[in-house]
């Protein structure tokens, strides 16, 4: 009896260390970590974006507004 009582004041003393749920914080940290990424791909997206315009805008005004039917078949649709 006297080992038990013993086992639970210990347990009672120290449930909050037991019962800590630590995937609370693992969830922030997923989740700031997310963001960032997210954040990383808007950026590349944007630049990747800018260099295609750039690109189509040097092709027309070296090939000429009809550039475009040079190529057959066309890579990409817009």
């Amino acid at each position: 009896p006297n080992l038990l009582r013993n086992w639970k004041k210990e347990f009672l003393d120290k449930a909050s260390v037991v019962f800590n749920d630590t995937r609370e914080d693992n969830l922030k940290e997923k989740l700031a970590l997310e963001r960032k990424e997210k954040a990383e791909y808007a950026k590349k997206v944007g630049q990747l974006t800018m260099q295609v315009d750039w690109l189509k805008k040097k092709s027309e005004e070296t090939l000429g507004p009809d550039y475009e039917s040079k190529f057959s078949p066309k890579p990409f649709e817009d």
